[in-house]
């Protein structure tokens, strides 16, 4: 009977023991496909396993973005709800831009504005104008635009770093819906056969837009806002020797399209994207 017993004993402690090496854990990934392994480790990116029936026990990671629920093998059961926002995911993701606005150069201006990443949800971005470049009214030479302009603007980002839930990852770094307060100037002259206008002016406003990334290098972007301007703006009839005075309300400024000191902006641009975000935050951890 007490050998009966040990037996009893020893048999119930090796299934206990062979249980718990074969227990397993589940982990249903967003394809359908459900992997049975041992979870090892749960960090903010990833997830380290090895499959529960191999014997050398060799550590697979897999990235929480692919995952929508662990089943562990005590019971818990874990759901991948909400997407998880690191750095990490923009490593090589270009974190600049060199663009041209392409619209303004029907209005006679070349516009063109360089954007620097700031964080994951901000940037810098500053704009030159030469007026008097384009396709436009200044093509002719009856009508002769000239002059310069700057502006200098803060994008606050929105949507584009957001995780859907079916996605791998976040849309590129530069890329997604933004607003953009800006402030700048312009110093603009018209001249033709019988007229001529001068607009020196300060405008500040705001721009909303989006930006789409191709392949990490190439950039589209559009966008409209709202300026209200104010400055000096004068305009004289010439014609015949005549020296008249006149009012002028208007103003066209590229991408700024104006009438008694409020404005429109509208503007299409295309760039490259240089530089690599990750170079960044390295040097920072370096440091």
């Amino acid at each position: 009977m007490k050998t009966l017993i040990n037996i009893t004993i020893v048999t119930l402690l090796t299934l206990i023991f062979v249980g718990g090496i074969n227990a397993q854990d589940s982990i249903k990934k967003k394809n359908g496909e459900v992997l049975k392994v041992v979870v090892k480790e749960i960090n903010d990116t990833q997830i380290k396993y090895y499959h529960f029936d191999d014997p050398n026990q060799v550590i697979f990671t897999l990235d929480r973005m692919m995952v929508t629920d662990i089943k562990f093998s005590y019971g818990k059961e874990y759901k991948e709800e909400e997407p998880i926002l690191t750095k990490d995911y923009f490593e090589n993701d270009s974190d600049s831009a060199i663009k041209i606005n392409i619209s303004s150069m029907l209005f006679d201006a070349a516009i063109v504005s360089y954007e620097k990443t700031l964080s994951l949800n901000s940037s810098f971005e500053g704009s030159f104008k030469i007026h008097g470049i384009g396709f436009g009214p200044s093509a002719d030479s009856y009508n002769d635009r000239s002059g310069v302009g700057a502006e200098v603007g803060y994008k606050i980002k929105f949507g584009s770093k957001k995780k859907n839930k079916w996605e791998y990852r976040p849309k590129h770094l530069l890329s997604g819906g933004y607003i953009m307060p800006n402030i700048g100037f312009d110093n603009i002259k018209r001249t033709s056969s019988y007229l001529k206008e001068t607009s020196q002016i300060i405008h500040l406003g705001a721009n909303f837009g989006n930006v789409h990334v191709i392949q990490n290098k190439v950039t589209f972007e559009y966008y409209a806002g709202f300026s209200f301007y104010a400055g000096k703006q004068e305009a004289r009839y010439t014609n015949n020797g005549s020296d008249e005075p006149y009012e002028l309300n208007g103003l066209s400024a590229g991408d700024m399209f104006g009438y008694k000191n409020f404005a429109l902006n509208v503007g299409v641009k295309m760039g490259l994207a240089f530089g690599r975000y990750g170079s960044k935050e390295n040097q920072r951890k370096r440091r």
